[in-house]
């Protein structure tokens, strides 16, 4: 079982700070939770669960939870060793039925954590954050995790709520949970898991973990999959980004597919497979793990639900008097009034960042989600518009940016009775819109005005 770190934290860069090595050789043996859990809200920390078949335990299963607080969600104060923080992490696995309605309470786990930093300056960094893990036996079933971190320092108390599924992994051939990886270090055999679920669009590819249970020898199978979920667009908003189950009326697209025709081990084997994803846009997505036999076909599957989130915004955010223009779809008049009239630049850059605080969905995190979407939209439109303006300025690069990425485009070419045009639907929200090219040379203009009622498909 793993511990909580108690030792002297140094300041690092984000990845050496969870160098808190997880040998995974020993630690992720074997449960079965599905990876698929939905959280209610987004809390100030990070926690991850994971399935794995344990054949210790009375239950025959395990949830390995991965518990990630950033320092600047707790208080510290000042000691004789430096700068300390304390606090209790209480978890309770509340049973429930297929209703969702609470049946009674399985288990309660406490345990402590302690960081100590050398100066005042790291208890502030944004980027710094301690990694916990803990492990609990549970039988497959539904259940509620509630979570618990109460600050000793300040008394300030952190909640969260989440839904885990435990799998049955008592077939004779199944498949842990998948682990998504911040690093996996081969030499040690060590890994860190990237609880947030979050990466960005450089980080060309997605690493994972899992491990694989069979009761003989066989060949099978592997398919791997990288699936994009479609959501309601319109100016972005953060809802439901971790949820894994793909609703009603969403669908979902294969963007990354690889078969491998694999010997799983009797007992238990372990991967650590890394997929190419350079293309991936900015969004929701899903990565899934099946183990098919020729004969009887699917055997066992695990999905894990991840973020794709833009790596280029502060490249973006160089020229400040570009992007406070670019506010024009979504700021007011007078909110743009007001940030132009600053004083100076550094008065003007307050302004321009106090905008969107308030429109963070989650200030107490580091990213400002809905700002990152809304800037990717506008450098995609200028990277796919932009001729003789910026693309962001163009009426695709408006509709674009206003309302994301359609769900089809439908382009005709030339012909002798009618202009080059380009339809836009936008399923989801029930609009079309029409852009023609009137001079020939790639300038669509709007057919409609985007208010118009003419727009709507039904």
């Amino acid at each position: 079982m793993a511990c909580c770190h108690t030792k002297k934290q140094a300041l690092t860069s984000r990845t050496t700070m969870l160098r808190g090595k997880i040998l995974f050789f020993s630690m992720l043996l074997a449960v079965v939770v599905s990876s698929s859990f939905a959280q209610q809200f987004r809390p100030e920390f990070s926690v991850d669960f994971v399935g794995v078949k344990d054949i210790n335990s009375i239950t025959g299963s395990r949830v390995d939870i991965y518990v990630q607080i950033p320092f600047t969600s707790l208080n510290f104060i000042a000691t004789s060793n430096g700068f300390t923080a304390d606090y209790q992490t209480t978890l309770s696995a509340i049973e429930i039925d297929d209703g969702l309605q609470y049946r009674n309470l399985v288990q309660t786990k406490y345990w402590e954590s302690k960081i100590i930093t050398d100066t005042y300056i790291e208890t502030q960094g944004k980027d710094l954050f301690q990694l916990n893990t803990q492990s609990i036996e549970l039988a497959s079933g539904s259940y509620v995790f509630e979570m618990q971190i109460s600050d000793n320092n300040s008394n300030q108390v952190l909640i969260g709520e989440f839904h885990v599924t435990v799998r049955d992994f008592s077939a004779p051939v199944s498949i842990s949970d998948i682990t998504l990886l911040e690093s996996y270090d081969a030499e040690s055999f060590s890994i860190v898991p990237l609880v947030d679920q979050r990466l960005t669009t450089a980080d060309g590819g997605i690493q994972i973990f899992y491990e694989t249970y069979s009761d003989v020898e066989r060949e099978l199978t592997i398919v791997r999959e990288v699936l994009r979920i479609q959501k309601d667009a319109g100016v972005p908003e953060l809802n439901g980004m971790l949820d894994t189950v793909v609703r009603r009326g969403v669908s979902a697209s294969v963007e990354v597919r690889e078969e491998e025709l694999s010997i799983l081990p009797a007992g238990r084997g372990q991967q650590v497979v890394r997929l190419s994803a350079d293309d991936l846009k900015v969004g929701t997505y899903l990565v899934r793990v099946s183990l098919v036999d020729p004969v009887d076909g699917i055997l066992d599957m695990a999905e894990k639900s991840f973020s794709t989130l833009w790596g280029g915004l502060d490249a973006h955010l160089e020229d400040i008097d570009n992007a406070i223009s670019q506010l024009a779809y979504i700021a007011k008049d007078k909110d743009l009034k007001f940030i132009r009239d600053a004083q100076s630049t550094l008065e003007r850059l307050d302004r321009f960042r106090e905008f969107w605080v308030k429109r963070d969905p989650t200030p107490n995190t580091v990213r400002n989600e809905r700002m990152e979407e809304y800037y990717y939209r506008v450098d995609s439109a200028n990277r796919h518009y932009g001729a003789q303006q910026a693309g962001w300025k163009t009426d695709r690069g408006y509709i674009y940016v206003t309302y994301g990425e359609p769900d089809h485009i439908q382009r005709n070419n030339h012909s002798f009775d009618y202009e080059p045009h380009e339809v836009w639907v936008y399923e989801r929200l029930g609009r079309q819109f029409i852009f023609v090219d009137k001079t020939g040379f790639g300038d669509f203009d709007l057919l409609l005005p985007a208010w118009d009622e003419r727009t709507r498909l039904y």
